[in-house]
């Protein structure tokens, strides 16, 4: 059976786009931008996801309502903003917190009469600085995808598909339900696809099944359902956590509180009550500590970026780049440079030499050189006061403890001066370092996708790179850091330290881990693979992604992402680049600083990729057949203007 949604002329479109989260959201909002400047051409854009769209899976609003967004609500928005420069009209939306705070009465309202207490207590108290649910954020990704479809121009028209895309053959998209998409061009914004289990988890649950063990795969967190999982997280239960990221926080929160233990403010700080039904998480990973925590105040100025670290000198270069020996001194010195820019500015009491002499002799000294060394050492009296990125980086390394206790008493230390620090404006420069990695972040990704980096350097970029991001930029909220902490001194939690190894030992029949920092271990029945799944095409378990990988139709680097052109389009095992096929998000290489959100007044880079992708598909032709839905489901209505939805 076939729908013909319209009679298009030569000139009409067809675009698909696969995923319906904040990226599929913000290249729309440039799609209608743009398609204004040529009113008599009709675009069709269709989006296949099963998720609620805005939102998609990862933001969807049917998630524990203790699992927050991992940014403040004033520093989200999926909408352009006054800073942003983009090319034609730009229609500005409010951030996560404006649009909470001006909707606060009317959202308590609809949650009090749904009998949803959580979220009617969190949206009367969340403030600027409030890192929100995720349940609570999908509702501002629905709006702000209300919003977009509703100033939709006439010739633009959205369909909705409530399925997946299982398959891409020519410039037919195939659909789970059996339907099909004649489309012009194709975008993959799938986000974090799972991935089949590999050789090392296939490994790791045949040694679980053998030995009656229990073992929890990476996955992402929300889906895992831990929270009442007591057969295979157990009560009491002594479970060896690998990882200390991200996914590890929401697993504590989900074991912790999600299985009814309750924290209180007493007169040393946090005190966590035990449920009981809690398992005992021994935790630890390569560096050995948790991400580093949120910034919580606000810094009154920014520091004067890029000072040293900039694109322009290295687009001439006659090599290919390489991340560690070309890059990161640069960065680095960058880094350094805004530490101690703030430090002159904010603190200058903590300083022993002119701020203009300082700054002169900073900018010429290379880094890394005995000159810079003695610099600092003269102008910064307290070593205290000084950026040491490898100790920032690795905290433990070289330490080595003569007890597990020591490990966990030195880590939890640790934790507890970060979270101070962090929340303490004496420590300025950090913020200022914050901005600096910012900045950096979007010089490498642009040389990056500019194809200028050599193929080690590739790989890393979204390896080391992208981690030492993370782990510096992109850390929990303090709360959660203080939550840890009183969980670890409510036995809960156990540090095991850094450069963690795990074992699967056949002879005691259970899983073994050992710290380089301690001279211990610690052996279970559990083990938790606290990550998400590491990146593979060819293995995902999305069959759109494993059959154009099948095929050749796309190729992936060693770290297991989509290779891409600087335009974003799809690399063939043959070099060949599709002309109307697209990816962008976290599984694309280089792609790990696309991130789902923007940051206001930054004139984010997330907005001129959503801008780059649309003007590209509005380029596409169709030189064949007329626009059809095929299959099953061709049901259609047209609830807004120029707006089409196909559930």
């Amino acid at each position: 059976m076939s729908l013909s949604l319209r009679t298009p002329s030569d000139d009409d479109l067809s675009l698909c786009l696969v995923g319906a989260g904040p990226r599929t959201l913000g290249v729309l909002d440039r799609l209608s931008a743009r398609a204004v400047a040529d009113p008599t051409r009709v675009v069709d854009v269709h989006v296949v996801d099963p998720h609620p769209p805005g939102a998609g899976r990862i933001w969807r609003a049917d998630q524990h309502p203790l699992l927050w967004m991992n940014s403040r609500a004033a520093d989200v928005t999926v909408l352009p903003d006054d800073s942003s420069v983009l090319p034609g009209p730009v229609r500005t939306g409010p951030t996560l917190f404006a649009w909470l705070d001006e909707h606060r009465d009317d959202l308590a309202a609809e949650f009090e009469a749904a009998g949803e207490a959580e979220l009617h207590r969190e949206v009367l108290g969340v403030q600027e600085g409030t890192f929100v649910s995720r349940a609570l954020g999908s509702r501002y990704l629905s709006w702000a995808w209300d919003r977009t479809l509703a100033g939709l121009p006439a010739n633009l028209r959205v369909h909705v598909h409530r399925t997946r895309a299982v398959d891409l053959r020519g410039r037919q998209v195939v659909l789970e339900d059996g339907g099909t998409l004649d489309v012009d061009a194709v975008v993959l914004a799938q986000g974090h696809p799972d991935v089949v289990p590999g050789a090392r988890e296939v490994t790791a649950q045949e040694f679980a099944d053998r030995h009656g063990l229990g073992y929890v795969a990476p996955g992402y967190t929300s889906d895992l359902g831990l929270t009442e999982d007591e057969v295979t997280l157990p009560p009491g239960a002594d479970v060896i956590v690998a990882g200390m990221g991200l996914a590890f926080v929401d697993l504590a929160v989900l074991v912790g509180q999600g299985r009814g233990g309750r924290f209180s403010e007493g007169p040393d700080g946090l005190v966590y009550h035990r449920s009981g039904r809690e398992p005992v998480l021994h935790v630890g990973s390569r560096r050995g500590v948790p991400y580093r925590s949120k910034i919580t105040y606000v810094l009154d100025e920014r520091p004067p970026l890029p000072r040293f670290f900039t694109a322009e000198p290295f687009l001439g270069s006659t090599r290919p780049l390489n991340l560690r020996a070309d890059l990161w001194p640069v960065a680095a010195k960058e880094l350094a440079g805004a530490h101690y820019h703030e430090l002159f500015r904010a603190h200058p009491e903590r300083t022993a030499l002119a701020r203009t002499e300082f700054e002169t002799r900073f900018a010429t000294a290379p880094w890394g050189s005995a000159e810079l060394g003695d610099l600092v050492a003269t102008a910064v009296p307290d070593p205290a006061d000084r950026l040491d990125l490898g100790r920032l980086d690795r905290p433990l390394d070289g330490w080595r403890a003569t007890s597990a206790q020591e490990v966990h008493d030195r880590v939890r230390a640790h934790v507890a001066a970060d979270v101070e620090r962090r929340g303490d404006p004496a420590h300025s420069m950090d913020a200022a370092v914050f901005f600096a990695l910012l900045s950096c972040y979007v010089t490498v990704a642009g040389l990056a996708h500019r194809g200028l980096l050599d193929e080690e350097s590739t790989l890393e970029v979204d390896g080391w790179w992208h981690g030492f991001f993370s782990y510096v930029a992109s850390g929990p909220p303090p709360q959660r850091l203080r939550e840890l902490l009183a969980l670890a001194d409510a036995g809960v939690v156990r540090f095991l330290g850094g450069d963690v190894q795990v074992r699967a030992d056949e002879v005691a029949r259970c899983w073994s881990a050992r710290s380089g920092n301690s001279p211990a271990g610690i052996s279970a029945r559990v083990l938790v693979d606290a990550r998400l799944p590491t990146p593979s095409i060819a293995d995902s378990a999305d069959p759109l992604l494993a059959g154009l990988a099948a095929r050749g139709e796309v190729t992936e680097i060693g770290n297991g992402r989509l290779v891409v052109d600087p335009d974003q389009r799809l690399v063939a095992t043959d070099g060949s680049v599709h002309p109307h096929r697209y990816a962008v998000g976290p599984w694309v290489a280089g792609g790990g600083w696309a991130a789902a959100f923007a940051r206001p007044g930054v004139d984010a880079g997330f907005f001129r990729l959503n801008d780059r992708i649309a003007a590209s598909l509005l380029t596409a032709t169709r030189p064949h057949a007329p626009v059809s839905v095929v299959g099953p489901r061709a049901a259609s209505s047209a609830p807004h203007r120029g707006t089409v939805r196909v559930d």
